[in-house]
């Protein structure tokens, strides 16, 4: 019945608006119910072990082939959850595709953020940077529908030959690239995570926020607390990102696109972007960006584009983890990009690169082309004559 319940509801708006895309969003569903809705598990109860628990129901479901799925962020049915556990919920749930706060609370309140005076900014935090991850969690949807690839994959799924990961059900991958282990067990300090093993011995795996390097296989132990949101960065990852703030996707467009790569070996992935309201896509407005990276002495980032949809991006700013050194010279379409020592000063210019030594990685900018382009990174050796 809820198939064709959504099925007719999607039918019923195309008949009356054929421009519009439709939108379903079902509790419940069979086989199949991916086609026509977004579906979330039922009234969970506001409980610790649950935040857990809906982790694992997300990653089977996704397995299944419902990937555009999710979980009542705090709870549904139950006391109003205190506020480390609320905060903890909405840190886990900015990666859900499916994000989604209200409730149903046992002791006569509704669960809000600004009921937790206390740690509203945490709240705040978590969710701005979903925003930020708006480009490539639309770019992973976009990939489920065509081909049923999870947008949240369990780390066995990833690291299939590692044994260590068969029984994980908390820590989980974000697309390919980005493994998330987020904090859920109340008064944690100390989290440990274990990063899988991988198959090639280039890879590894780089602290998001600090860019400290870690070798695949082993568990470490992450300091944490409240604000803490434990990611890890793969080899090979690019993550798409908005580098203006947004407040509401229905009204806003990433208008500056930060991408962070970690270019140790080959790696592509492709950003999707169409009006998200209506049906021209399956007229050909939309763009489909392959982004290649060639790693290597020489890396090389060509950005190949399809489709016909005016994209709203402006600017581009690259963010290349690069532990080893600094670039001798940096290109876009041949032409060299000027290099700037002063960190002000390439924040004001339109165009440049800048090496971090806090963060080890090359930050690159540019306008964007809204054409087929290459990047060209250079670590060749060089002299202090030939610098």
């Amino acid at each position: 019945m809820s198939n064709l319940m959504c099925q007719l509801s999607n039918e019923a708006i195309e008949e009356y608006d054929p421009d519009c895309r439709p939108f379903s969003v079902c509790r419940s569903g069979h086989a199949g119910i991916q086609r026509y809705a977004q579906v979330w598990a039922g009234d969970n109860l506001t409980h610790w072990d649950t935040l857990k628990y809906n982790i694992a129901t997300i990653l089977g479901m996704a397995l299944c082939g419902v990937s555009n799925h999710g979980c009542d962020i705090g709870g549904f049915f139950g006391p109003a959850p205190e506020g480390e556990l609320f905060v903890r919920w909405v840190q886990n749930g900015i990666f859900q595709p499916r994000f989604s706060i209200h409730s149903t609370n046992t002791d006569n309140t509704v669960t809000e953020p600004w009921m937790y005076s206390d740690k509203k900014q945490y709240i705040k935090d978590a969710i701005d940077f979903r925003y930020k991850l708006s480009p490539t969690l639309y770019s992973l949807m976009e990939r489920a529908h065509e081909n049923g690839l999870p947008i949240w994959q369990p780390t066995f799924s990833v690291f299939q030959n590692d044994p260590a990961t068969y029984d994980e059900g908390v820590d989980f991958m974000f697309g390919d690239s980005l493994l998330v282990a987020n904090v859920v067990e109340k008064g944690q300090t100390v989290r440990p995570v274990y990063l899988p093993a991988t198959e090639n011995e280039n890879e590894r795996f780089y602290d998001f926020y600090t860019r400290e390097e870690y070798a695949p296989g082993q568990t470490i132990e992450v300091p944490v607390d409240i604000a803490s949101i434990p990611l890890f960065v793969r080899s090979g990852a690019i993550l798409p990102m908005s580098g203006n703030k947004l407040h509401n996707l229905m009204t806003e467009k990433t208008t500056a696109l930060d991408i962070l790569m970690a270019p140790d070996v080959d790696s592509e992935f492709t950003l999707y972007e169409d009006d998200g309201h209506t049906n021209d896509y399956r007229k050909g407005a939309y763009l489909k960006t392959k982004i290649a990276v060639k790693a290597g002495v020489k890396t090389v980032v060509t950005f190949t584009n399809e489709g016909s949809y005016e994209t709203a991006v402006e600017s581009m700013y690259l963010d290349m983890i690069h532990r080893e050194k600094s670039p001798f010279y940096v290109q876009v379409d041949g032409k060299e990009l000027p290099h700037f020592l002063h960190r002000r000063k390439f924040e004001e210019a339109e165009s440049g690169w800048y090496y971090s030594q806090r963060l080890k990685s090359v930050q690159i900018k540019y306008p964007n082309p809204k054409k087929d382009h290459e990047v060209l990174v250079s670590f060749e050796q060089f002299d202090l004559i030939g610098m």
